[in-house]
């Protein structure tokens, strides 16, 4: 029971104020892509503590068939199991652990389901729009680019499932106002949205805010990743475009302005695309417009293992008995 109870304790405590801090650090803006990381390292934890305590509340209930290899391949260490695993528990709450452990998991899946059906049909809707009043533009690269007879400034992507069937769409009402080198820029931003896979990350999280719209932690990273992407697909555009350390300034003031035009013009947008001017365009413009600042090799060492130290905080409380088992002397997988 002591197992059960610490998983809903770290499950509570991550999703009511565990996201509170992080959407005010101010080094999640100079780390973008370790933000993200940490931000579904939380939502990971608190869905996972939620099912692994459901599931160690429905392990003493549960026929014998399951859980007899566990006791056979622990065959000394059962007794010390015994006392944590098979404590006198009324059955109905077994029953409720396994019921919220199934909720929980089903719900998810759903949320995620209902995501990538609602993303599939937003770009075969834009695509088929596209073929009337697109045209396809020579590209070196493995995305199609597709030229918008639009006046409006535009520019964003359509993920596919391989890069090869990715769409890159820009407006010629963009090509009209922006210079070249601020297309490239906006080429090179799509580019890393597709490289980088950044619609499975919001897909992710909305799925996330769909089937748990009541945690705080899911409402916030709803708020926070899709500007943290676009902060991201901004760093790699100005990378890729500059091989100069000294030319990144100017290519970020550049960017910052190709931002601003997109963000003030009526931009067509397609509800399932990643545009330009997407996020929070006031918050991404005061960020290119300084210059880039860097994480420590301590500060990036320490969140790279909290990421990892969240991700596997449940998994380790909730095998917390067997490896206390394992650890005794009478044990055959004595850790010591």
């Amino acid at each position: 029971m002591t197992t059960t109870l610490a998983l809903f304790a770290v499950a509570a405590l991550m999703g009511s104020v565990a996201g509170i801090p992080l959407a005010r650090a101010r080094w999640a803006g100079h780390a973008p892509r370790l933000a993200v990381a940490l931000w579904h390292a939380l939502c990971f934890g608190v869905v996972s503590s939620v099912v692994l305590g459901g599931l160690a509340l429905a392990l003493p209930v549960l026929p014998q068939v399951i859980t007899g290899g566990l006791s056979d391949f622990l065959a000394r260490c059962a007794m010390a199991l015994h006392t944590e695993l098979a404590a006198p528990r009324p059955a109905f709450l077994g029953a409720a652990g396994l019921l919220l452990a199934l909720a929980a998991g089903t719900r998810l899946l759903r949320g995620l389901m209902a995501a990538a059906r609602e993303a599939k049909r937003g770009r075969r809707h834009q695509l088929d729009r596209l073929t009337l009043v697109g045209h396809l533009l020579p590209s070196d690269h493995r995305e199609r680019l597709v030229l918008l007879d639009d006046a409006r400034p535009a520019a964003y992507c359509l993920p596919g499932r391989r890069r090869g069937r990715a769409t890159i769409v820009i407006s010629r009402g963009a090509l009209e106002l922006l210079g070249d080198d601020q297309v490239d820029l906006l080429l090179a931003h799509e580019r890393a949205h597709l490289r980088q896979r950044h619609h499975l990350a919001t897909r992710l999280t909305a799925a996330l805010t769909t089937s748990f719209g009541w945690v705080p932690l899911f409402r916030l990273a709803s708020g926070q990743v899709p500007l943290l992407l676009e902060m991201a697909a901004d760093d790699e555009a100005v990378r890729l475009t500059t091989r100069r350390h000294s030319a990144q300034t100017t290519a970020r003031r550049r960017l910052a302005d190709a931002v601003v035009n997109l963000a003030t013009a009526q931009t067509p947008t397609p509800a399932a695309a990643f545009s330009a001017a997407g996020g929070s365009a006031l918050a991404r413009v005061q960020r290119l417009s300084r210059p880039p600042e860097r994480l420590g090799l301590a500060h990036t060492t320490l969140l790279t293992a909290g990421v990892g130290v969240i991700l596997a905080g449940p998994l380790l409380v909730a095998t917390a008995p067997v490896l206390c088992a394992a650890a005794m002397d009478i044990c055959p997988i004595a850790l010591a």
